[in-house]
């Protein structure tokens, strides 16, 4: 089931807490707000305004130069991102497979001056992973949960050292977290988050930690050397 934007305002913190959190997310312009309500509306999944802005400090203290971006929408986080390197140059690559959502996000960028910046390409990111060129500083996955363990082995190698992995949606409503999912169907999808986890936590030159905002991320760094 996907849930409306802002519907829950966290799955694994106290009301209070997490209400207090998206309180001190800075105000966003009027085209992020247009599209949360656009995503609240149709039951388009975006990232929580704090999971975004964790993105940005992500993006700023990396010094991220080249992101990438495996599931677009129609295009928030990636404007979140975007905007945050514009001004040290850095340009983000971004994937999504539904092509009604992507031409969306082409024109959302478009209408947040970032066409420049932005290189939407529309597809399966596993087809598409493998023909990118060079090497990421940060890459950002939000796209096909029951997809995650495959997205990451193709991922790994444009992985710089020191490079930065965010993997959103891990707590998958607290399914992952007690291994229980309200229908059969779930089942894949929740117990290929969990051999995720288990990979990033088990990785030799990872370091990852779990942030509890939103629907859980994880935040992973390729050890140098």
């Amino acid at each position: 089931m996907v849930k409306r934007w802002g519907e829950d305002v966290s799955e694994t913190l106290p009301g209070q807490v997490a209400e207090f959190i998206r309180s001190m997310v800075p105000e966003r312009t009027d085209l992020l707000k247009k599209i949360e309500k656009e995503c609240h509306e149709e039951y388009i999944p975006l990232v929580q305004p704090e999971t975004g802005q964790l993105l940005r400090v992500l993006a700023a203290v990396k010094d991220a130069e080249r992101i990438l971006e495996i599931g677009t929408g129609i295009g928030y986080s990636t404007i979140l991102m975007a905007e945050s390197g514009a001004a040290r140059g850095a340009h983000v690559t971004t994937i999504e497979i539904d092509r009604k959502r992507y031409a969306r996000a082409r024109q959302n960028f478009l209408e947040a001056g970032l066409s420049s910046v932005i290189t939407p390409l529309c597809g399966d990111a596993n087809e598409i992973i493998p023909t990118l060129r060079g090497t990421f500083d940060l890459v950002f996955m939000d796209a096909a949960k029951g997809q995650y363990p495959e997205f990451f082995e193709r991922v790994w190698s444009l992985l710089e050292p020191g490079g930065v992995l965010v993997v959103d949606n891990i707590f998958l409503n607290g399914w992952v977290i007690e291994m229980n999912w309200p229908k059969r169907r779930k089942k894949t999808m929740v117990c290929r988050v969990r051999e995720l986890l288990e990979s990033l936590k088990n990785h030799p030159l990872l370091d990852t930690a779990l942030v509890p905002l939103g629907d859980g991320l994880t935040v992973s760094v390729r050890r140098r050397g």
